[in-house]
């Protein structure tokens, strides 16, 4: 991570977007290879509605509306599926998540969130190998651990508490980590 991120140490919007953001940067230091179908998606459906919102624009300018009822129809129609498509998309699909990844056969998916009023940092990780079933471990520590006190993010214990956090990474941290998230590994089976 080249520049120190820096965020608003008053609003938790701020403190864990920051750190979600320093999530990916730092796995691809530690070879992770990022998956970006989510976003791909999210974006494929948003620039399909702004283009049937503009094209519609652009065609009742030129012809007229009169000439273009039929047309705008469909297009509020195209409009409206699309963008419900995209919001189930956004919530019930991505749902959190700020991470997809892999690396030796591994793939990792990492959901965070925080509670209201609570500056704890609340990480999900989903582990899953093809040999195995996927893990579950969750991880949780104050945004203080990783941030001074002017808003800057400190990378060497946010590092810490994410190779902590990941199993595969885990054990192979050296010890003398001191930042010990709180973990608690749960087995989920496949649907």
């Amino acid at each position: 991570m080249a520049a120190r991120p820096k965020a608003n140490l008053y609003a938790l919007s701020g403190l864990k977007n920051t750190s979600d953001d320093s999530i990916a940067p730092y796995l691809k230091s530690k070879g992770w290879k990022q998956n970006h179908t989510l976003t791909d998606v999210r974006l494929v459906l948003g620039f399909s509605a702004v283009t049937i919102a503009g094209s519609t624009f652009y065609y009742d300018y030129t012809l007229g509306f009169d000439k273009t009822k039929v047309m705008t129809l469909y297009a509020v129609i195209a409009y409206f599926v699309i963008n419900t498509v995209l919001t189930w998309w956004i919530w019930g699909m991505e749902g959190g998540k700020v991470y997809v990844g892999s690396k030796d056969g591994v793939t990792i998916t990492i959901s965070s969130h925080t509670e209201k009023h609570s500056p704890i940092y609340h990480l999900k990780i989903v582990s899953q190998s093809l040999k195995q079933k996927p893990t579950t471990t969750e991880a949780e520590s104050p945004f203080t651990s990783w941030f001074d006190t002017q808003g800057f993010l400190v990378e060497k214990p946010f590092m810490t508490f994410i190779s902590n956090s990941i199993p595969s990474m885990a054990a192979t941290t050296p010890e003398g980590q001191h930042l010990k998230p709180k973990t608690k590994p749960k087995s989920t089976k496949r649907a």
